[in-house]
């Protein structure tokens, strides 16, 4: 999958939500914000929402019934974590005590805009209070 191909299609096809899209994965998990199985994501921040628009899993064609969001008022912190040398797990949580983990891959080729791009969403979601955790 070139993650960089697929957003620049979405992007001048102009279907993509928000902006600074990068091609993220989440797996279940108990946190209460994304509760499903593991599936690829176009994530992109808004003025008030965090979207995160699903790709199908072997054609990469956007599934929009599948789409959701997180307002980002909710968000209160964030934690990033190295899964192993080319994944990364950022953990967004919520003043519920919510949370949703949103793996990327980094270092490859066709990486180095989701990596910028997670860069400026968590500076924009700093610039409105969102903390940092040091686990």
């Amino acid at each position: 999958m070139n993650r960089k191909q697929i957003v620049m299609e979405y992007r001048t096809s102009g279907m993509l939500k928000g902006h600074r899209p990068c091609v993220v994965y989440l797996k279940q998990n108990n946190g209460n914000i994304y509760t499903k199985g593991t599936a690829d994501f176009i994530m992109s921040i808004g003025k008030e929402y965090l979207y995160f628009q699903r790709l199908s899993m072997f054609t990469k064609r956007l599934l929009p019934n599948k789409d959701f969001a997180v307002h980002l008022p909710r968000i209160k912190s964030y934690h990033i974590r190295i899964q192993n040398p080319v994944v990364q797990c950022l953990t967004l949580y919520t003043f519920e005590k919510f949370y949703i983990e949103i793996y990327y891959y980094i270092k490859t080729s066709d990486t180095y805009e989701t990596e910028t791009n997670i860069a400026y969403i968590l500076k924009m979601l700093e610039e409105r209070g969102v903390k940092e955790l040091s686990l």
